[in-house]
């Protein structure tokens, strides 16, 4: 199941909507894969598809280092005349149907800790430095192809293992990714039954071990896909 598709033309993320087999279930779930930067346009189809939904699971992780990477998406944004996220999302319009899913300051904070003294020197200088040269001769081609298929393959085979304690990799991915799951086990254990939509917004590169939860661990099956085109390469 692809959530993220780049090409020579235009980036898309890939929204589904999941029911469960069992018909006494009736709790569905919408995964809305969103990237940090893209067009004004696009945010605000993830916004209208995240306002059908009843409640609303997203990501926004307080940590150091963490934070410090992000900064430089503003600068990259503005190099490819696009906005960020975090700009250019309503969040205030949805602010009613929010639950945060994601490190808070004190729980991001004690994660990285637990990093790697090696880990927390590339989080807090080498990543942004990295990402502040790339981007002074990015084009929106070259951004795309960071997101091809080929570059996915050849970051599993060579890139840092995802769940590697002490990694800022697995503080990035994993770990946050078990605090979806256990928002997501609370709400089957208490509204499983209730005719309800939990969008999920999250980043693409998550969406993938999202859903093998939904349907490896909660019989869940994904149906009615649609596109959400991020930007134009040309």
């Amino acid at each position: 199941m692809k959530f993220l598709e780049s090409t020579n033309f235009f980036v898309r993320t890939v929204m589904f909507d999941f029911i469960n087999r069992d018909p006494k279930i009736k709790l569905k779930f919408r995964l809305v894969p969103v990237i940090h930067i893209g067009t004004k346009d696009f945010y605000d189809l993830v916004f209208k598809y995240l306002d059908e939904c009843d409640e609303i699971f997203y990501e926004g992780a307080q940590v150091s280092g963490i934070n410090l990477i992000s900064n430089q998406y503003k600068r990259i944004a503005k190099k490819l005349n696009l906005v960020t996220q975090n700009e250019s999302f309503n969040y205030e319009g949805l602010r009613h149907k929010l639950t945060h899913a994601d490190f808070d300051l004190e729980s991001g904070n004690e994660a990285f800790t637990t990093l790697k003294f090696s880990e927390k020197l590339i989080q807090l200088f080498l990543l942004p430095a990295v990402l502040f040269i790339q981007s002074l001769e990015l084009t929106r081609e070259r951004y795309a192809k960071q997101m091809m298929t080929s570059s996915e393959e050849a970051y599993l085979a060579f890139g840092p293992i995802e769940d590697e304690e002490g990694t800022s990799r697995n503080l990035i991915m994993n770990q946050r990714e078990q605090i979806i799951f256990n928002k997501i086990n609370q709400k089957m254990e208490l509204e499983s039954s209730k005719e309800k939509t939990i969008g999920i917004m999250y980043g693409a590169g998550h969406m993938k071990t999202i859903s093998r939860f939904l349907i490896d661990k909660l019989n869940y099956v994904p149906i009615s896909g649609r596109f959400m085109r991020v930007f134009d390469v040309y």
